[in-house]
């Protein structure tokens, strides 16, 4: 097989035609694919044509735009936190005071485009900061400092309505504020915390006062329980006693000691024998049934 050299190759070039119609359909690709804007859920679009802001402002999911000559700015309107910076500030007795806090808001979707175009994207550190800087500096003075603490919900709604109505002229709207910490100057802290040490001791010792006087008042139930306990005990006895006293007659006492007599006389004589009244028994000589008669 003969060879052949590159010489003897014949490379055959596209023709004019070809080539015209790879670049238009490469165009029309380019075009097609630049008329159309894709926004996520929760942003809208704002227009720019040849750089200008325009009126119009895309909503979520796919939209037409001019290709080339527009240009989308995708805003987020949903809701988003934004930290504050620590401010310094001053009570109305002039005590040093630093907060910080965090601010939820979202922007007007009606109006992205003119925030785009007064602020810009950056309206966290144009807008937002500096209100709050304000709001601080302005608000607390008018607080004493041992009020801050205690006013504070008074406080975070206050700044709410300032803010709000500060940031409403640029299509920000305020849903929360929280304040994330309220620090005063480390002599202030300490006379704070002294303060509620001597507090907590003061409870201590009125919750030990509270226990004891539990205790003697249980004690004094407890005495006054055992004297009635007692007074019950001898008031039976007593009413026992009187009914035994007036149960008891001479004659009872006589017939018990018949009862224990067994009928035999003393052995020695020089002692008083003791005589029973048989009369006072019923008059009956005989006492007893097969009692032996006595003989002097």
């Amino acid at each position: 097989m003969p060879e052949r050299s590159l010489e003897n190759l014949d490379f055959k070039t596209p023709k004019p035609q070809t080539i015209l119609i790879l670049v238009i359909l490469f165009i029309l690709f380019i075009i097609g694919w630049g008329s159309f804007a894709q926004v996520p859920a929760g942003h809208r679009g704002v227009v720019l044509l040849w750089g200008s802001v325009e009126q119009r402002i895309m909503g979520e999911g796919l939209n037409f735009k001019i290709p080339i000559a527009e240009a989308i700015i995708k805003v987020d309107v949903k809701v988003q936190p934004h930290p504050f910076k620590e401010i310094d500030a001053s009570s109305k007795e002039y005590q040093n005071v630093r907060m910080t806090g965090m601010m939820n808001f979202h922007i007007d979707p009606g109006f992205v485009n003119d925030l785009y175009q007064k602020v810009g994207l950056d309206f966290a550190d144009k807008v937002i900061d500096p209100a709050f800087n304000d709001f601080v500096k302005e608000v607390v003075p008018t607080y004493p400092i041992g009020e801050i603490l205690p006013k504070r919900e008074e406080i975070r709604k206050t700044a709410m309505k300032k803010l709000g109505d500060n940031l409403s002229r640029y299509h920000i709207i305020v849903d929360d504020i929280y304040f994330a910490n309220i620090r005063f100057s480390p002599e202030y802290e300490k006379a704070i915390e002294a303060k509620q040490v001597a507090q907590q001791q003061v409870e201590t010792q009125r919750q030990v006062l509270a226990q004891r006087e539990i205790e003697a008042q249980q004690k004094v139930a407890t005495a006054k329980g055992e004297s009635e306990s007692i007074q019950v005990v001898a008031q039976g006895q007593a009413k026992a006693n009187d009914a035994l006293s007036r149960s008891i007659s001479p004659i009872l006492v006589q017939y018990k000691g018949i009862e224990k007599w067994n009928g035999t006389l003393p052995q020695v004589t020089g002692g008083a024998i003791p005589l029973i009244d048989l009369g006072k028994m019923g008059g009956s000589s005989n006492v007893m049934e097969g009692s032996k008669k006595i003989t002097p």
